[in-house]
């Protein structure tokens, strides 16, 4: 009978163990590994959408279109022009029916700032980071784009599709006025790339290059 007792208790007390050992966490330290070792690589954190501020006017841009604005959202894509210090940066999805339209500002401190900037974008522009020689006239990408680069700042605008230019010269007059611009140029989907002279008297396509 003793030993039936005691075997009794003994097997209790392992089965109590036991269930205690489910439910009770086991640290890292305690297995033998380390925290690290268990996830070498975590998600990187992306920044919160809720941090950028949108200042693109849609009521303005609606005026002078006269296109419907679904929606507008903020742009979190890295740029080459963001490795330059920036004053102000704004990079914006405007999204019309079917279509978006990507508009990106970048406010520069000094001119130094700006010409960097501006050369990286020729080095490498797009999302296939094209060169383009600076007043090429051969240059073709499959996307629309309008870029405008004054003394401190660069206005570019980009679609899957062309779209009318008239819109944007009318906008930036009145939200980002600016006495003149440095350089102007125009993709067309699959068309040669086009440079504008562009000042108070209005934009015109160069006819020389030197000019």
């Amino acid at each position: 009978m003793k030993d039936i007792f005691f075997s009794a208790i003994f097997f209790s007390v392992i089965l109590s163990c036991s269930d205690g050992r489910q439910d009770a966490p086991l640290s890292y330290s305690k297995i033998g590994a380390l925290k690290d070792s268990v996830s070498k690589t975590e998600p990187k954190e992306s920044i919160p959408e809720d941090t950028f501020k949108i200042n693109f006017n849609p009521y303005l841009f609606e005026q002078i279109s006269g296109l419907k604005i679904d929606s507008v959202a903020v742009l979190i894509k890295n740029e080459v022009m963001d490795r330059v210090s920036q004053k102000n940066t704004e990079k914006v999805n405007i999204f019309i029916d079917s279509s978006t339209i990507q508009f990106k500002a970048w406010d520069f401190q000094d001119s130094t700032d700006l010409k960097i900037a501006w050369y990286n974008m020729l080095d490498c522009f797009g999302e296939n980071c094209e060169s383009i020689e600076l007043y090429d006239t051969l240059f073709q990408i499959d996307k629309y784009n309008l870029v405008f680069v004054s003394g401190k700042s660069i206005d570019w605008i980009s679609s899957s599709c062309n779209i009318d230019k008239r819109d944007w010269i009318l906008y930036l007059k009145k939200e980002r006025i600016q006495p003149k611009y440095l350089y102007v140029f125009e993709t067309l989907v699959d068309e040669n790339i086009v440079w504008y002279n562009f000042d108070d008297r209005g934009m015109q396509p160069k006819t020389n290059t030197n000019d």
